[in-house]
């Protein structure tokens, strides 16, 4: 009877937790002081290995590091497992080269896909976004857009707690029109001593948006 009343208990405190609109889904995240990283954007990643650990040698290898930690932007940081299915896709045949070892054309392509999740001179916050869509440039010069979206883990929509969304347009200079390609944010609204930081959903996403 004991252990009955406690599975009860239990379940009640889910639901409570579950049907209240006060957090976050992409990380939980309630009080701004838990946000302060007290480190710049890119000792963030550098302290964070089993996220990052590929990402942060690959902004070092292209020379970004200053862009990274440039004062007042927003980094939209892939993990490493997107990352992972980003060398899938364009070499798969393996064996992977080490990162020391990546042809320079490649090299050159991770660059310019880095540089797409940059915002520069812009910090994207989610106090400032709404279900409507707000727009910015990358780094690398394409066009970006950020929304916020409600939906359950039933897939309700405009129930249970809200999330950013992260989108690039990927159709190209001759394209008539925009095609964006979105990702979630897992973890929203890090403040690093330079700027934003928001975590990207890793298992559905590539990288570079492919």
């Amino acid at each position: 009877m004991k252990r009955f009343m406690a599975i009860i208990i239990g379940l009640c405190i889910i639901l409570t937790w579950g049907c209240n609109d006060d957090y976050y889904s992409d990380g939980g995240i309630l009080d701004d002081q838990v946000a302060i990283l007290n480190t710049s954007t890119m000792q963030y990643l550098e302290n964070n290995p089993d996220k990052f650990d590929t990402l942060s040698t690959l902004i070092k290898m292209c020379g970004l590091v200053d862009e990274i930690n440039k004062s007042g932007n927003t980094f939209f940081a892939p993990q490493d497992y997107s990352i992972h299915n980003y060398f899938r896709l364009v070499l798969p045949d393996g064996p992977w080269p080490a990162l020391e070892e990546l042809p320079e054309e490649l090299l050159e392509e991770i660059s310019g896909i880095l540089k797409n999740y940059i915002i520069s001179g812009q910090q994207i916050v989610r106090s400032e976004l709404s279900p409507a869509y707000s727009y910015a440039t990358t780094l690398g010069g394409q066009k970006a857009r950020f929304n916020l979206i409600r939906e359950d883990y039933l897939g309700n929509v405009n129930m249970g707690a809200a999330f950013i969304v992260f989108s690039l347009d990927v159709s190209g200079e001759q394209s008539p029109r925009e095609l964006y390609q979105s990702v979630r944010v897992a973890i929203s609204g890090l403040r690093s001593t330079n700027g934003i930081v928001h975590v990207l959903t890793p298992d559905a996403h590539i990288f570079g948006f492919n």
